[in-house]
């Protein structure tokens, strides 16, 4: 069999002309998640008898199975989502990927369902209601992308390291400088033994 051109070949046309070897499937799998193909991939997974894809996804490769829970992303099928991540292992290398994916698909759930486009803090009280599960979560808290253990290192992240953290907060880079200034206050204080005024700082209270 020749090679196999995702971009000029329609992928509905090879799940019926012919069997493909795992390797092959992990190639169209993983061309079609990069290109974030939603439409091929909801045929490619439609379960139906005469679809080789939807039997072989069964043999969960990374490829196969990240394809599949973003071919449920646009298909709108988020708690089949939600549970299929949760009841499955991924390598921590897909962590941040699939985590960015599962907040995607609750923000989405949510709005759909409240008709209403959310605002930054919605979200922020989103994400801390519906944490990643320990499928693709190493279980130390997150702030605005930094672990808790990272922020001890760094107390003052760069302006890149800002702009990555407003891209997945939503949050704007002000916010995010004010925080971190409000946080080595507080530590400041504490080492000192002097108590900061006014309520402590939380996610809630930044002025958005």
């Amino acid at each position: 069999m020749g090679n196999i051109n995702v971009e000029q070949n329609d992928p509905c046309l090879f799940r019926l002309s012919a069997t493909f070897s795992s390797d092959q499937i992990d190639c169209i799998c993983e061309a079609l998640y990069q290109a974030r193909d939603g439409a091929k991939l909801l045929e490619l997974f439609e379960p139906i008898a005469n679809n080789i894809m939807f039997y072989r996804c069964r043999y969960y490769s990374s490829s196969v199975l990240r394809a599949y829970l973003y071919a449920l992303y646009y298909g709108k099928r988020y708690e089949e989502l939600f549970q299929t991540i949760a009841s499955n292992t991924f390598e921590q290398r897909f962590y941040n990927e699939l985590q960015d994916l599962w907040y995607k698909a609750r923000y989405a759930e949510n709005e759909e369902r409240r008709q209403k486009e959310l605002g930054a803090v919605e979200k922020y009280r989103l994400r801390k209601k519906h944490p990643p599960p320990r499928s693709i979560w190493d279980g130390q808290e997150t702030i605005y992308s930094f672990k808790e253990n990272a922020r001890k290192k760094n107390k003052y992240p760069t302006l890149e390291d800002k702009k990555e953290i407003a891209r997945i907060t939503d949050l704007k880079i002000i916010q995010i400088s004010n925080w971190f200034k409000n946080r080595r206050q507080r530590d400041k204080s504490s080492s000192t033994g002097q108590f900061s005024s006014g309520v402590p700082i939380q996610f809630d209270n930044l002025n958005l």
